[in-house]
C-alpha cells in the first residue's frame, strides 16, 4: 500500500472509514428506462458519466442515542449496518439485555445504529431505524423488487463498459456470483454469448435467480474456473474479477491482513489469469479488476510476458471519492 499511497497513506486509512458519499444503483434498460425509474425513485439523480447510472447522497455522520439493550454484530454486518442496513441473524453474536428497542454494536465496540429487534419465523433480526449514515433501502425498493435496478457502485460499472461487449462475441466471466458484472455485459450487449463460472452451487442457483428477475440470459456452471479448460470454450474476452483483499472497500471499522494473506491472494489470482489464457482466442482480452489497492494483487498479478497491456486505471477513495479499484484491459499475444 505504500507503494501507491507514499505519504497520503493517512489520507487513505481515513477515506476508507466512511462510505461512498454516494449511493448508486444501475437502471436494467433492459425492463424499464432511466426516467421511468426516476419517476418512482424522487430521491436518485442521473450520473454524469453513465446514462444506466443514477445515484443519491449519503447523509451523515449522525450522531446516536445509546439504548439500553444491545446487539453485539460482526464486522461485516456491522458495516453494513454503519449505511442503513437490517442486521440479520447470521451476523448477531449476541444480544444484551431484553429491550425491543435496541443499539447495534459491532464486535469491537462502535455503535453504528439503533432499530427495532424483530423475532420472526427465522429466529430475529434488527430493523434499523437510526444509522450512522443514512441512504435509501435499495433492497426494499419495488424498482430492486421488480428488476429494474441492481445496487452497484460506479467504479465497478466501469468493468463492463471497458470489455466492451460486441454482437456475437463469445464472452467467459470466471468469477460471476453475484452476477453484476454479468448482468450488466448482457444490458450492454445481449447479442453477446455469456459464460458465467462460480465453484458453489448454491451461489449459481441464486444467480439465477437474479438474473431470471433481470432479464438477462447466460449460461451459469458451478465449476471451478481455474479449470475452464475443461469446457470446449474459446473466447474473445474474459472477464475476471477474482476473490482479493478487499482493502478498497468502504466503510471500514477495522482490517487485518498480514503479507501472508497478500501473497496467497496473489498465487490465487494468477491461477485465474492462467486459465483464461488457455481458453482465450489468439488476439483475445481480457479484463482484470479487484476491489483492494494493493500492488500485489493488482500490476504484480497482470505483469504477464503472454499479454499486452491495453488500459490501466485506478480509483482511489481518497482522490475519487470511490470504492478503492483496480481494472485492467489485457490483449494475448
Amino acid at each position: 500500500m505504500h507503494e501507491v499511497y507514499g505519504c497520503y497513506i493517512d489520507s487513505f486509512l481515513e477515506s476508507v472509514k466512511k462510505p461512498n458519499s454516494r449511493l448508486y444503483v444501475r437502471v436494467n434498460t433492459l425492463k424499464a428506462s432511466v426516467e421511468d425509474v426516476l419517476e418512482e425513485m424522487r430521491d436518485f439523480k442521473k450520473d454524469e458519466d453513465f446514462e444506466e447510472a443514477i445515484y443519491t447522497e449519503v447523509k451523515g455522520p449522525n450522531k446516536l442515542e445509546m439504548r439500553e439493550t444491545k446487539v453485539i454484530v460482526d464486522k461485516r454486518t456491522a458495516e453494513s449496518v454503519m449505511v442503513g442496513a437490517d442486521a440479520y441473524r447470521p451476523g448477531i453474536k449476541r444480544v444484551e439485555g431484553k429491550g425491543k428497542e435496541v443499539s447495534v454494536i459491532s464486535d469491537n465496540g462502535v455503535h453504528v445504529g439503533n432499530g427495532i429487534l424483530v423475532r420472526d419465523g427465522e429466529g430475529f433480526r434488527v430493523r434499523v431505524l437510526e444509522s450512522i449514515y443514512t441512504s435509501s433501502k435499495i433492497s426494499e425498493s419495488k424498482p430492486f423488487l421488480s428488476g429494474k435496478i441492481y445496487s452497484q457502485g460506479k467504479a465497478s460499472m466501469h468493468v463492463a463498459r471497458i470489455l466492451d461487449p460486441q454482437p456475437n462475441d463469445i464472452i467467459v466471466d470466471m468469477t460471476a456470483a453475484p452476477g453484476g458484472k454479468l448482468s450488466h455485459v448482457y444490458q450492454l450487449q445481449p447479442k453477446a454469448r455469456i459464460i458465467g463460472f462460480d465453484h458453489t452451487e448454491k451461489k449459481i442457483q441464486k444467480m439465477r435467480k437474479m438474473l431470471e428477475i433481470l432479464g438477462v440470459k447466460a449460461e451459469l456452471y458451478a465449476h471451478d474456473s481455474r479449470y475452464a479448460s475443461d469446457f470446449n470454450i474459446r473466447a474473445d474476452k474474459v472477464l475476471i474479477d477474482p476473490p482479493c483483499s478487499a482493502m478498497g472497500v468502504r466503510p471500514k471499522l477495522y482490517d487485518t491482513k498480514q503479507k501472508t494473506d497478500i501473497m496467497n491472494f496473489h498465487s490465487y489470482q494468477r491461477q485465474f489469469l492462467n486459465s483464461a489464457y488457455s481458453i482465450l482466442k489468439d488476439g483475445g482480452e481480457v479484463v482484470y479488476s479487484t476491489c483492494t489497492v494493493t500492488t500485489w494483487e493488482n500490476e504484480k498479478v497482470i505483469d504477464d510476458s503472454r499479454f499486452e497491456l491495453e488500459y490501466m486505471i485506478r480509483f482511489h477513495p481518497n482522490v475519487h471519492d470511490t470504492t478503492g479499484f483496480f481494472i485492467a484491459k489485457l490483449k494475448k499475444k
